[in-house]
């Protein structure tokens, strides 16, 4: 069984390639090493230590970045409520979601969900986001009962939006221009093996070293097939959650950026007051069928903590990695710098300060 990896950039149905076997047996201590995308998560933000003192003595605030998107709420870099986004957009274009507070039973939101028509599997996730943790799929009702012990913060609970493909688009404008950018385009190819009738599970995870490294999580999931003979042609999806610290593969696809999807990302965004900076998370039926105005469910709304998680495609140059990031803080800055100018002022140290423990305080109630 080789490597399964995306047949096509268009359409990430997955197909089988032979993987080379002296990068299978490398241990995981090298695969981690050969690729920055498993790095500490600071490695990508170098530059932007050095950009953000440029820009804050232009600025004339190290808190320019608080008021990049006015509509986004009082937030930090990644503390902007999911729910306070999501609901600003048409119903049509959004899952259906239920803000889970920690004081509410799981019998008062089984009744919401009915009351919505939600049904399993669904996805449930902190109303402020972290990178993908604490993300869960919940098959069914005793699932979902056994984590609502978890719950501590706010979360969302949002319907499975079982549309093939998921995008991940960055977009920005400045506030006195017209038309926005796509800079940075992610397709996501999901953890997935396919059966030859011949090895069992664990042998398939293991012959793939991106799931190898989540095989301890993988095995405290499928722990009860973990020897079982997966018949030939047979596919099983190891994670519904698109994020690439849980194995999901980030796909280049920023070469496919043109002026139909940027007037589609237009249509969207416009949506969104007060949103000028971000990245839309989205789940669609293909690439080329969201350009032409197809369906579209917007998972996450993501402001200036978004990051163009189209670096993170394997083998993706570091030295790129860091340009692109330094130049999307000076447009950040830039839009910033252009509210100012209309009027809109940054935010004092206190209110910094205020923003930033509150965060805090989520996410180790959360964690």
């Amino acid at each position: 069984m080789g490597m399964v990896v995306p047949c096509s950039i268009f359409s990430l149905r997955i197909c089988s390639i032979p993987f080379n076997s002296r990068v299978v047996k490398a241990p995981d201590w090298l695969i981690r090493l050969r690729s920055w995308e498993y790095w500490p998560m600071w490695v990508l933000y170098v530059p932007v230590v050095f950009k953000h003192l440029e820009y804050s003595l232009r600025a004339g605030s190290p808190f320019f970045f608080l008021q990049v998107n006015p509509g986004m709420g009082k937030g930090f870099i990644l503390s902007d409520p999911k729910s306070e986004q999501l609901k600003q957009l048409p119903e049509a274009l959004r899952p259906k979601t239920i803000l889970w507070l920690p004081d509410t039973s799981p019998e008062a939101l089984a009744s919401r969900l009915a009351e919505k028509g939600m049904t399993y599997p669904l996805i449930l996730k902190p109303d402020v986001g972290f990178r993908g943790l604490k993300v869960n799929l919940i098959k069914d009702h005793s699932d979902f009962v056994a984590h609502s012990t978890e719950i501590t913060v706010p979360y969302l609970i949002q319907e499975y939006i079982d549309l093939p493909e998921e995008l991940g688009v960055f977009w920005y404008r400045y506030p006195n221009a017209g038309r926005g950018v796509v800079p940075s385009l992610t397709l996501k190819a999901f953890m997935e093996v396919m059966g030859d009738g011949r090895q069992t599970l664990h042998e398939l995870i293991d012959a793939d070293p991106r799931w190898r490294l989540q095989r301890q999580r993988l095995k405290e999931q499928f722990g009860h097939r973990w020897e079982e003979v997966l018949q030939d042609g047979e596919r099983l999806l190891l994670e519904p959650v698109g994020n690439h610290n849980r194995g999901t593969m980030f796909v280049n696809g920023t070469h496919l950026v043109g002026p139909k999807l940027e007037a589609r990302m237009q249509e969207i965004t416009e949506m969104l007051p007060g949103f000028f900076f971000g990245r839309l998370d989205m789940k669609v039926r293909s690439l080329d069928d969201f350009i032409h105005g197809g369906e579209v469910k917007v998972l996450e709304v993501n402001g200036v903590g978004a990051e163009p998680t189209h670096v993170y495609h394997p083998g993706y140059s570091l030295f790129k990695a860091w340009k692109e990031m330094a130049h999307l803080w000076g447009v950040m800055a830039g839009i910033a710098l252009v509210h100012r100018k209309n009027g809109l002022d940054f935010p004092d140290f206190s209110e910094a300060k205020a923003r930033y423990l509150q965060y805090r305080r989520y996410k180790k109630e959360a964690l």
